[in-house]
């Protein structure tokens, strides 16, 4: 009979020289000499992971914790499996367990801190990396960590301070120069993104994201090289569902909109059984508002692949989009009670005229949760059309819409916004047509006259909000009345002849806004800003409640539940700075 500990130790150290099929082979003859043995599984669990098998790893893992449920490197190791292969709630309650049962296993406060920064819960996130910060403030995996929260928090310099710090440690550390990259096209200083984007290529340049970031850095440039760099890399992975996106994007704002999916078309001829670059194609044509297309792909992939729960939501909002409202009903059907596709459901009802079932689905989400801006948005339809006086209550009441006039060398701003605007065409997914609108946030950049711009916009928010109602904690915008608002976006958008905005919502504000900079010549109504109408392609014919006549220096201010879009001017430019403000 083989010795028991010999085995082990010769099983571990096949694992720790990479030698994991044959530290497998012995742990599973180990297994029946020893038991449900931790230890054993526990190893045998990590050799499975190393050689891809996910699911007889996860079975080990669970054996592993069966026996010895409060162990936390267990539950450290099987949350970074679940996370690997995309189960971040699950991985998080076994990460909240390891540090339950240790609260000192820093790796697994550090594992926690970084899914939900990747998960865009950054502020979630601060507990953990506050900890970890006054018992390591200077290990480079936090401040990597640390960095990243920063940087989706909008606090570019404490980001900037956190890359730094890793540069300083480890000066070709791809993921800080990735990072800190990131921040300088945040604040606006593209050319040293370019440069640390081209550092971190050279030092990672097989890495699709860090890819990704130098062709977006040479487009912010006004590079023609970065469509081409990034079309290589998709042709490279085409799986590569973010690359795939971007390309697109990148395609449809350099004026290729008849081929902006290429990358999609092609790499699904190699790949047609994959379903999530299915899915993936069938999304960035809805994005793009290509909803025949969009429905002829799906029907291609339901073909091969048949139904399922995820084909089934994309037919039934893209059948509703076409027209098609008997396919429509019968695939919301098949989907069932599912909030996430409450909007679009919402929606198709409003189209089929059943304002009543499109207020009975949304009223109890809505009222749930305040923040559900595109729930606000179609209920104000619903409860407008069966004219009564909630409507009046969320969209009627008087200084919920108004303009601000704000002082600014109005001149000196344009001549700045237009040396941002370097792209082509409209981007997807936006809902501009006939021009184009800048890409990382405005304000926060080293710009003097865009600072000075923030400051006024600032004042004219707090001016807009001392002439609403009084405080009502139960509106999705009043409840803020009195609460300082900061901004979650900011950007310019720049229209030519025939522009205009289609009409459209922004879910991640309270406060909404158009600060006109410049205007075309005035023509009647031509320009103007719609407040209240619904999307024309519901067919409903309901007027706006407001029309705004733009001015240059004059803020408009409205909900951010509140659909707004412009009407099209005949020729000039116009151009206007946006942002959505939120508590």
């Amino acid at each position: 009979m083989a010795d028991v500990n010999a085995l082990f130790s010769r099983a571990e150290a096949q694992f720790r020289a990479g030698a994991h099929a044959a530290a497998r082979a012995d742990l599973l003859q180990l297994l029946p000499m020893v038991g449900e043995h931790v230890a054993v599984l526990h190893l045998l669990a990590l050799s499975e992971a190393r050689l891809g098998q996910r699911q007889a790893a996860e079975a080990a893992f669970r054996r592993a914790l069966n026996a010895a449920p409060r162990d936390a490197q267990i539950n450290n190791n099987f949350a970074n499996l679940l996370k690997n292969v995309g189960d971040s709630e699950g991985a998080l309650a076994h990460y909240t367990a390891a540090l339950a049962a240790n609260p000192a296993l820093h790796a697994a406060r550090l594992n926690r801190a970084g899914l939900l920064v990747q998960q865009g819960r950054a502020a979630e996130a601060l507990p953990d990396i506050d900890a970890l910060r006054r018992v390591s403030p200077d290990d480079p995996g936090l401040r990597l960590t640390g960095g990243a929260a920063m940087l989706a928090l909008g606090q570019l310099d404490a980001a900037a301070a956190d890359f730094d710090a890793v540069l300083a440690q480890r000066p070709e550390d791809a993921k800080a120069l990735q990072g800190r990259a990131r921040v300088s096209a945040q604040a606006g200083d593209d050319a040293l993104a370019l440069r640390l984007y081209r550092k971190a290529f050279s030092v990672s340049p097989t890495d699709p994201e860090v890819m990704l970031g130098l062709a977006e850095a040479l487009e912010a440039m006004g590079e023609d090289s970065g469509l081409p760099l990034l079309a290589a890399a998709v042709e490279a992975h085409p799986g590569w569902l973010a690359g795939q996106d971007a390309l697109a994007r990148m395609r449809s704002e350099a004026g290729e909109l008849a081929d902006f999916d290429a990358g999609y078309r092609r790499a699904r001829t190699k790949m047609p059984d994959d379903a999530p670059l299915a899915s993936g194609h069938v999304a960035c044509l809805m994005r793009a508002e290509r909803y025949a297309d969009a429905i002829i792909t799906l029907d291609q992939w339901v073909a091969r692949a048949g139904r399922s729960p995820e084909a089934d939501r994309f037919e039934a909002m893209l059948a509703s989009e076409v027209g098609d409202l008997q396919r429509a009903d019968a695939a919301f059907g098949r989907v069932g009670d599912d909030p996430a596709l409450a909007p679009a459901h919402a929606r198709h009802l409003l189209r089929k005229r059943d304002p009543m079932a499109a207020a009975a689905l949304l009223e109890p989400l809505a009222l749930a949760d305040l923040g559900a801006v595109n729930h606000w948005a179609y209920l104000a339809i619903a409860w407008r059309m069966l004219d009564g006086p909630r409507h009046e209550w969320l969209a009627l009441q008087p200084g919920l819409v108004g303009t601000q006039a704000i002082e600014i060398d109005l001149a000196a701003l344009a001549e700045v916004l237009r040396g941002l605007h370097r792209s082509r065409a409209h981007p997807v997914g936006q809902s501009l047509r006939g021009g184009t609108q800048t890409r990382t946030r405005l304000f926060g950049r080293d710009i003097p006259i865009l600072k000075e711009v923030e400051k006024g916009i600032r004042r004219g928010i707090e001016g807009h909000q001392r002439g609403m109602p009084g405080v009502d904690a139960r509106h999705p915008l009043l409840r803020f009345r009195d609460a300082p608002l900061e901004f979650s976006g900011s950007w310019s958008v720049r229209l030519a002849d025939g522009g205009f905005h289609v009409a459209h919502v922004h879910p991640e504000g309270v406060l909404s806004s158009a600060f006109y900079v410049v205007v075309p010549e005035a023509r009647g109504t031509e320009g103007w800003l719609e407040v209240g109408a619904p999307p024309p392609e519901l067919g409903l014919g309901l007027p706006p409640l407001h029309l705004i006549e733009p001015r240059p220096g004059q803020l408009a201010l409205f909900p951010s539940t509140m659909f707004h879009g412009t009407r099209p001017f005949a020729s000039g430019e116009r151009m206007t700075i946006a942002f959505d403000a939120r508590a």
